[in-house]
């Protein structure tokens, strides 16, 4: 088990979700390129977690939106979930302990590489 905060994405861009920062397109594409070089090379599971369900959310839109490079490279998405299924927590307090049978289930069934849990 790692525990850690990772200060910079690869792009070298700070990782930082202040006010400031958050609606960054740069910092959300470090963040999301930084999760998905995680998801390739740290076996089974990975918890990455936002400071509210807002910020997540505009995180993973972000994400799914293709990149600006051109068609043939997907999105940032693409390149989290071709390593990891993703479970994102619900904002519905009631609906947490399906989302955590789900990332459990998706880490012990050996069809996938492994799951990543966004959550706040």
């Amino acid at each position: 088990v790692w525990l850690g905060i990772v200060p910079v994405g690869p792009s070298n861009v700070r990782l930082n979700s202040s006010y400031k920062t958050r609606d960054l397109r740069d910092y959300k594409n470090d963040l999301g390129n930084a999760i998905a070089n995680f998801s390739r090379v740290i076996p089974d599971g990975l918890l990455v977690f936002f400071p509210s369900f807002v910020v997540m959310n505009k995180c993973v839109e972000a994400w799914q939106s293709p990149l600006s490079s051109g068609g043939a490279a997907g999105s940032i998405w693409d390149h989290i979930t071709r390593y990891k299924q993703p479970i994102i927590e619900p904002r519905e307090s009631k609906l947490f302990a399906h989302a955590a049978e789900d990332f459990k289930a998706k880490l012990d069934d050996p069809s996938y590489s492994g799951a990543i849990f966004f959550g706040v």
